[in-house]
């Protein structure tokens, strides 16, 4: 009987670490516990959070407290570079880019608010190329109940992702009628002419001389010196006042570093600025779950569990041209609900644990536990949305027609203990996941502390802290994670928040590129 259940959990947990290796959505933070951790959860699940974190973690054990009700909310962000705020400051500009393209279509001087919308404009488009831009949004929200060895759960799961689509071939300004500089020998004020050798030097700082001269389709200055003066000259011939000049030659200035790489790559395209099709696709999930949890204990020390649930999903995507669309960022993931599609499918978790101090009957030093996780082993998938009709071509080249896969992901943790009232925990991604965010692939390692400031029978009050690296991306800022419980006679009230320490721009104001929060109630006995 003892070598059939140590083969029994032998061929279980290889099962764990041969599932496929492929795409999955991203460990979300769910329970204000394991947020408090930094999302460490597997080696120390317990109550109805572990159906997600380690069914094996519903195994009762008599020192625990363990049955009862949990309902918990949470939201993430995550991004890459500064696409929130290139985005953001391109819709932003959508009234300025159509001015400019006007004065382009209609072979106008160029105008100070011209000067301000091209370089700040190059500037954010800089921002949004690369294959690994792009900015992901999770959510969670649900209520489950264990008893004794089972739990059954309601839980819906959202993620949505902004990914630009940048347009680097539309980018001259003088193509057919164009716009118009100024003379390069103008005779300028003593304040006018402080300006342009300021936008002069950052030219030749810049090393973005030659490729202005090309896509202004210039061919009389032969010194940046005479660029600026000529470009000052036009705008000047719309009888700016000199405090509107020297705000678009600043934001200029201000931008050309930034915008640089991109003005010596366009000096090639062949296309029109006011053509330009720079646009933002979102992709979003919701997933509606009904899941039944079972643990059991196969040896001493070793726990194995599992969670089947029947997964109601809905898929959405829209498209936005944000040069044009007179929208915000924050209208993208609201509009994508006007193309959605449901399914319905079904799918499999399965965990494992192993308490070494149980294990081998003595105790061992600081009580290390570990866990392994294997979260929808089989792959289940979900249709997407059609294209609507009359779809802009830009849109339509990129929207996905795949079917959107939960793939198996595994991940493994582990615990220890110093004292009763501490524990430290550490999880780890053992596949590289790819998220609704195609250029965003996620593999986590979280680290977690977690000790009660108070512990007693009637009231305990632990605090938590914790670290959240996304492994498999070098330009997503880590989350610093901090929590708090209140635990009054069994009734639970947990908050957790994390935070990275890089900020965006959007609308003006600064926040968090990347952040999370995270609400917990319950009771448990």
């Amino acid at each position: 009987m003892l070598s059939k259940k140590l083969y029994t959990t032998g061929m279980f947990c290889i099962a764990l670490l041969l599932t496929q290796a492929g795409a999955a959505q991203s460990w979300q933070f769910v329970g204000s516990r394991a947020m408090g951790m930094g999302g460490a959860g597997v080696a120390t699940a317990y109550g109805p959070d572990a159906q997600y974190w380690n069914p094996a973690g519903l195994t009762q054990e008599e020192d625990t407290n363990e049955t009862g009700l949990l309902i918990n909310a949470g939201m993430s962000l995550e991004t890459t570079k500064n696409v929130l705020e290139g985005v953001g400051n391109l819709t932003d500009m959508s009234k300025k880019y159509k001015n400019l393209k006007n004065d382009i279509s209609a072979g106008n001087n160029i105008s100070a608010e011209d000067i301000s919308t091209i370089f700040k404009g190059l500037n954010n488009i800089s921002k949004l190329i690369g294959d690994d831009t792009g900015a992901l949004v999770n959510a969670d929200a649900g209520v489950g109940f264990k008893f004794k060895n089972f739990s059954v759960s309601g839980r819906a799961f959202g993620t949505g992702s902004i990914m630009p689509v940048v347009d680097t071939k539309n980018i001259k300004f003088n193509t057919g009628t164009g716009l118009q500089i100024g003379n390069p020998s103008a005779v300028l004020t003593p304040a006018q002419q402080t300006l342009a050798d300021r936008l002069a030097a950052k030219i030749d700082e810049t090393g973005t001389f030659s490729s202005l001269k090309t896509l202004l389709n210039d061919t009389t200055c032969t010194t940046s010196g005479q660029l600026a003066v000529a470009l000052i000259d036009a705008a000047l011939s719309y009888g700016i006042t000199q405090q509107q000049l020297e705000s678009a030659i600043g934001t200029a200035i201000d931008n050309m570093p930034g915008a640089a790489e991109l003005i010596n790559q366009a000096a090639s395209a062949t296309g029109s600025y006011k053509d330009n099709e720079t646009l933002a696709m979102a992709d979003t999930a919701a997933f509606g779950e009904v899941s039944l949890g079972y643990g059991m204990q196969v040896f001493r020390g070793i726990k194995v569990g599992g969670n089947f649930k029947v997964i109601s999903g809905y898929t959405a995507q829209t498209g936005v041209m944000i040069l044009t669309d007179d929208q915000k960022v924050e209208d993208i993931f609201r509009d994508a609900k006007d193309n959605k599609k449901n399914t319905t499918n079904v799918a499999l978790d399965l965990g494992a644990m192993l308490n070494l101090s149980q294990l081998l009957q003595k105790d061992v030093f600081f009580n290390p536990q570990f866990g392994l996780t294997a979260r929808n082993i089989n792959g289940p998938k979900f249709d997407r949305p059609d294209l609507p009709a009359g779809a802009n071509p830009a849109i339509a080249q990129n929207w996905r027609t795949d079917k959107y896969q939960l793939k198996p992901q595994v991940r493994a943790g582990a615990a220890v203990n110093p004292f009763k009232w501490m524990t430290f925990a550490a999880d780890i991604d053992l596949t590289e996941n790819e998220t609704i965010a195609s250029s965003i692939k996620s593999r986590q390692l979280a680290l977690g502390m977690e000790f009660n400031l108070v512990n007693s029978e009637k009231f305990n009050m632990p605090l938590r802290v914790g670290y959240n690296k996304n492994l498999a991306q070098s330009n997503v800022e880590p989350f610093y994670t901090a929590g708090i419980g209140f635990d009054m006679m069994h009734f639970y009230i947990e908050l957790a928040g994390a935070v990275s320490t890089k900020t965006a721009e959007i609308d003006g104001k600064k926040y968090p590129s990347s952040g999370a929060a995270s609400l917990t109630l319950g009771f448990l006995f």
